[in-house]
């Protein structure tokens, strides 16, 4: 990839349909959550939160994608932006590599190393500042 080219799509041959795989992973995961009511239980099942009296960084992360797939998109936002954000992604990049699979294809996204370096700073950065609003909103 050239230094002019800090970010390209593409979608070679023979590349594991990622997108696919976490969308369906994701599908299972919330047909789990509303026939089983996850998103409603009384009680809280984070493991980190139970030790340390305080949310972890994805605490809320299933009544958020209980809201969305209610179509409450704000509300899913106030529970946890983060995991709303996510599964926004998510859901594109599946129907996208479920088309491209039908071509023996899948998305891949290619990014220079420094932009990779950005990235994960801005991951973590979000991450970060994704927890102290889960804090701050008493998840």
């Amino acid at each position: 990839m050239s230094e002019e080219a800090a970010l390209r799509w593409s979608a070679p041959p023979g590349r594991a349909p990622l997108g696919a795989v976490f969308g369906a992973i994701a599908l299972l995961g919330a047909a789990a959550v509303g026939m089983l009511g996850l998103d409603r239980l009384p009680f809280t099942i984070c493991y980190f939160k139970a030790f340390s009296g305080l949310p972890c960084p994805t605490c809320g992360g299933t009544r958020a994608a209980g809201l969305l797939a209610h179509g409450d998109v704000l509300g899913a936002f106030a529970m946890n932006p983060l995991a709303a954000a996510a599964v926004l992604v998510l859901v594109p990049w599946a129907l996208a590599d479920l088309v491209l699979l039908t071509r023996g294809r899948a998305l891949d996204l290619s990014v220079s190393p420094a932009l990779g370096r950005w990235l994960r700073v801005g991951a973590v950065l979000a991450l970060l500042a994704n927890w102290a609003w889960v804090v701050a909103a008493g998840r």
